[in-house]
Formats: C-alpha cells, sequence, structure tokens
C-alpha cells in the first residue's frame, strides 16, 4: 500500500491506562484534589444553575382585593424560604395561604405582587470509576486517570453506574429472557448477548442493575433503552448480533470484579465511546491505548457488516488491487484470518481495529 488506512478503532484490552474527563455542563467548582484517590460515588466536583424568578399574585392565591393584600404578607423582601413556607396569609374561613413553590427568597414586594427568586438546582459530578486525579481546572474539568481492562462499544442510551459484573444466559449469542433475572443479580452490572424484547429490560430495572452490557438489541428497542433507569451498552449493533468472541471472553473473564459502565454517546472528535472499565489493582506496566492505529498484517480487526458482522480475525496481506465482489462491489479489500472461519478477503470499510 503507497498509503496507510487508518480505520476507527475499537479497545478491548485486558490493561491499560485509562483517562478519562469528567466535566460539568457549566463552570463551579471542582472540589476533589490532585493526586486524590477518589471512588466511583465520590463527588469530584459541583455547581448551581442559574436562579429563575416567577411572580406570586397575592390578591388571587388570597381570594382578597389587591389593595388588601400586602396586609397578610408573613414575609418581607430578602426573606430567605423553604418549598411550602407561608409567604401569605392565612385568610378567612378557608384559611387560605400562599406558599413557596420552591426554596427560595423574596426579591421584590410591589402591591400584590411578590418576585420569588428560586434557588438554582445543584449539580453534582461524580467520578463514576476508582482513579487518581491527575489534573483539573478548577472550575470545571476533572481529569481522572486508573489502570483497568476496557471494553468499548458502538451505542450507549447515555446513562452511568458502577457494580459488579455478573453473566446473563450460557453465551454470546444468549438472548436475554426474563426467567433470566433473579433477585441474586440485584445490583449487578449484566453482561449478555441479545435483546429483542422489552420486558427483561424493564424486569433489570426492578432489581436495580447497575447496568446491562449486550452484543445487540433489536431497532425497537432504542425508545425503551432511551428510558432506562441504568445504563446500557451495545457492542456490535441493532439486530441479533452475538457480542464478538474478544469483548466478551474479557468481560466474563473479570465476572465478580467492580466495572463502570458509561453509556455515554460517542464524539468521534474526542474518540470518546460508550465503554466498559474494570479497574485493576497491578504492579504490572501498562499504556495508554492508542486512538489511531494503521492497518497493517498483524493487526487484529473486526469485521462491521454482513456477512461476517461481529467477526475478529488479524490482517494477514493488503493487496494492492481492488477485489470485485460478489454483490457488484469494486473496492480495496484486506485478507483477514477470521477466528474459526480461515481466511476471507474483507473491503476496508468494513473493518476496524481492535486493539
Amino acid at each position: 500500500m503507497k498509503a496507510s488506512y487508518l480505520p476507527p478503532v475499537s479497545h478491548v484490552m485486558s490493561l491499560t491506562i485509562v483517562r478519562r474527563d469528567r466535566t460539568l455542563p457549566f463552570a463551579g467548582t471542582v472540589t476533589a484534589r490532585l493526586n486524590e484517590r477518589v471512588q466511583a460515588v465520590d463527588v469530584i466536583a459541583e455547581a448551581e444553575t442559574a436562579p429563575r424568578h416567577v411572580f406570586l399574585d397575592l390578591a388571587r392565591g388570597l381570594g382578597v382585593s389587591p389593595k388588601e393584600a400586602p396586609n397578610f404578607l408573613v414575609r418581607q423582601k430578602g426573606d430567605r424560604v423553604e418549598m411550602g413556607d407561608t409567604i401569605a396569609g392565612p385568610v378567612g374561613v378557608a384559611r387560605r395561604t400562599v406558599r413557596a413553590p420552591a426554596d427560595g427568597r423574596i426579591v421584590a414586594v410591589d402591591g400584590s405582587r411578590v418576585l420569588f427568586e428560586v434557588r438554582g438546582e445543584p449539580i453534582v459530578l461524580r467520578a463514576g470509576m476508582p482513579a487518581m486525579v491527575v489534573s483539573s481546572d478548577g472550575i470545571q474539568t476533572v481529569t481522572l486517570e486508573a489502570t483497568a481492562g476496557l471494553v468499548q462499544g458502538i451505542w450507549g442510551n447515555g446513562r452511568m453506574d458502577f457494580g459488579v459484573m455478573r453473566t446473563l444466559g450460557s453465551g454470546p449469542a444468549a438472548r436475554m429472557q426474563t426467567d433470566m433475572l433473579d433477585v441474586n443479580l440485584r445490583g449487578a452490572v449484566l453482561i449478555g448477548g441479545m435483546c429483542d424484547q422489552p420486558a427483561p429490560l424493564h424486569q433489570a430495572t426492578e432489581l436495580n442493575v447497575r447496568g446491562i452490557v449486550l452484543g445487540s438489541i433489536t431497532s425497537d428497542l432504542i425508545p425503551v433503552a432511551l428510558r432506562l433507569t441504568y445504563p446500557l451498552v451495545i457492542t456490535e449493533g441493532f439486530g441479533s448480533l452475538p457480542m464478538n468472541s474478544a469483548a466478551y471472553g474479557l468481560l466474563t473473564g473479570h465476572v465478580g470484579h467492580d466495572a463502570a459502565v458509561d453509556a455515554r454517546p460517542g464524539d468521534r472528535y474526542s474518540y470518546q465511546r460508550p465503554e466498559v472499565i474494570i479497574p485493576l489493582p497491578t504492579s504490572r506496566q501498562a499504556d495508554v491505548p492508542d486512538d489511531v492505529i494503521p492497518l497493517a498484517p498483524g493487526v487484529r480487526v473486526r469485521v462491521l457488516r454482513a456477512p461476517f458482522h461481529g467477526a475478529v480475525g488479524t490482517v494477514r496481506d493488503l493487496p494492492l488491487k481492488a477485489a470485485d465482489f460478489p454483490s457488484g462491489l469494486l473496492a480495496r479489500s484486506a485478507a483477514i484470518e477470521i477466528e474459526g472461519l480461515g481466511n476471507r478477503l474483507i473491503p476496508l470499510a468494513n473493518l476496524e481495529v481492535i486493539q
């Protein structure tokens, strides 16, 4: 090849150095200290959303005239109140009152109208995994580092949690069923094959699972997955696709270990992908994974499309001449030795590197 082909890279690594940024949606305060070791549930930064303002109509709320309403105020300008505290009243036999709609303070009083400032909602940023704080800007972003196993997927439902891994079913092609879920899996991160019905996903909610990692779900389950309270990571795609052998072997090899499931959507610019991070205390030397790896003989790859979707193999040759496929496609290709299937010619566009 005269020029290197740079396919997408998916990390499936038994031991690596994971560095991840945790970022508030806007400026706040970083509470974690540099070189501090944090746990998954630790708050490392916090902020408060901007307050909002509402007008309270005392006359309407009390059922009196605008002229009379100020006489029933029991709070004054500048007072801080909690949700439900009485601001004006009670009035009449019904003992009508006007109460604070939320925590906040009285900003101004103008006749029978009160300008009320609702306190901003607090936002907390948690570490999400046991790690070391290696850098921070002090106001918004914290960088964490951990030695860990790493499995990246291709789709996630946007949530994040941490728990002990357990297997679900008998292998990477097993379909998730409700009878697989029992009380012994409560609070666990579940590793399975495929799911084509919503009932098991809903039942997992009742067990308060901390996450599910599957090879695939059918596309009609995407709306269900987006409403789940726990993270769901898909490693292969949508349909009936078993989890690839590299990812399944690594995950099930660490059953009983804690794992962080980060199902936030991928970002091609930051190389962020939905992923499972398995923190590992070790004295072995580990390296930061590469985000760019040229395709070359000896590189491990995964096939991204049919007829060998999900198959894992090793590049044996990169022919210079474009290959003519039965579909009529003429494309640059690679000779891949696929595990269990032997050598196959696969278009370069259908491959991603597995590191």
